[in-house]
């Protein structure tokens, strides 16, 4: 059985290892310079069914998140964040869509600047 749990955790110290603040799934607190893994839609998705090892795609919706309080500095982190994702990503990841505009959110009573990137990975049950 996929232990989904697990798979965010490896996802989360795989984007860490540069550094980055990573949460592995939506907390109250967030202090910027972040990423957080957020299930997507479809969140899971049956490859095949029956039998032993069944395939089971697997979305999260990986949100950047930066201080606004200096906009050129805030789009200058976010695209510097964004970029390094790509080389933090395991291999067999796939890219949904890509990263949306940016944009001003209100994140743990703040005004952050975020963007969203949507990715696919594979595990099996």
């Amino acid at each position: 059985m996929a232990n989904l749990v697990n798979l965010r955790n490896t996802l989360a110290n795989a984007l860490g290892a540069a550094g980055r603040v990573v949460y592995a799934f939506p907390r109250e607190q967030i202090t910027p310079l972040a990423l957080v893994l957020v299930p997507a839609s479809p969140y899971l998705t049956p490859v095949g069914i029956g039998g032993a090892g069944n395939r089971v795609n697997v979305r999260f919706e990986l949100t950047a998140i930066v201080g606004a309080a200096d906009n050129q500095a805030a789009l200058a982190n976010i695209e510097t964040l964004a970029l390094s994702v790509f080389d933090l990503l395991p291999n067999g990841t796939g890219i949904i869509n890509g990263w949306t505009q940016p944009q001003i959110q209100e994140v743990s009573g703040q005004q952050m600047l975020t963007s969203s990137l949507t990715i696919e990975l594979v595990t099996t049950t």
